[in-house]
């Protein structure tokens, strides 16, 4: 399954995105190949829940996490936002 791998790709993240935004808690990555042999990641992005979190914030972090996948090139990613108190 190439060199993608949720290793790969959270140590990406934890380098490259997570210093730069406070509410970043952690990632769940998910790699997965279809049917056709495309690989994807899926990546889960665990937010501390404020109030004060806009679809900006969010916006943002999203497009700093898909330009940070250039790096690895996968077919496909897919960016899930989830909020905790668990912090």
């Amino acid at each position: 399954m190439n060199n993608i791998t949720p290793e790969v790709v959270k140590n990406l993240l934890d380098s490259l995105i997570t210093s730069n935004f406070d509410d970043i808690l952690d990632y769940r990555i998910i790699t997965r190949q279809n049917d056709e042999g495309r690989i994807g990641v899926g990546i889960d992005v665990i937010l501390k829940h404020k109030l004060n979190i806009t679809s900006d914030i969010e916006y943002n972090i999203e497009r700093r996490i898909r330009n940070v996948m250039r790096y690895i090139s996968p077919d496909f990613v897919i960016i899930d936002f989830y909020y905790t108190d668990d912090y």
